[in-house]
């Protein structure tokens, strides 16, 4: 997954799930480790715990109503999130889809977007000595039952059900 957009912002992707953070970028991102505000990061703590009560398989589907709580949380969330990065950052929030959070104003909180930006620094560093480590390596994707490769840069598709072997 890029660290960058097209314009060179940072991306932070954010989603609730089970590791203890709603923050990624190259992996997850523990929430005081990079300098949140602590109301922010309790909020977003009090997000992810909302959203694993709800997959609690004993209490059954989540009603609509939750799923609205939900979604508008995070919406909210990501903003904040945007506001205390500033500029140099986009928010990608996961869920139902993807809805992409930024701000043309100046970070709210400079240490965390100085945080972030050298855990991206970090990232990229370590993508390019993997790529360095690899020559003549690349992305691709591996379809086990025909045993065919798809790079990404490739434009051939596949005309559908013609990969799978018949039975």
């Amino acid at each position: 997954m890029p660290v960058r957009s097209e314009e060179g912002r940072v991306i932070v992707r954010m989603f609730a799930g089970f590791t203890g953070s709603v923050l990624w970028l190259g992996d997850a991102v523990d929430h005081s480790d990079v300098h949140l505000s602590p109301g922010l990061v309790t909020d977003l703590d009090g997000w992810d715990a909302f959203n694993r009560s709800r997959l609690d398989p004993d209490l059954g589907t989540p009603s609509d109503a939750d799923d609205r709580t939900f979604a508008r949380t995070g919406a909210a969330l990501a903003d904040r999130v945007a506001d205390e990065l500033g500029v140099g950052f986009e928010v990608h929030l996961v869920f139902d889809g993807r809805e992409v959070r930024r701000t043309s104003d100046p970070p709210t909180n400079p240490r965390a977007a100085r945080a972030l930006n050298a855990l991206a620094e970090e990232v990229e560093a370590e993508e390019r000595a993997i790529a360095a480590s690899h020559p003549g390596g690349g992305w691709y994707a591996y379809a086990p039952l025909s045993g065919r490769r798809f790079t990404p840069s490739r434009r051939e598709r596949p005309a559908p059900c013609t990969a799978r072997p018949s039975r």
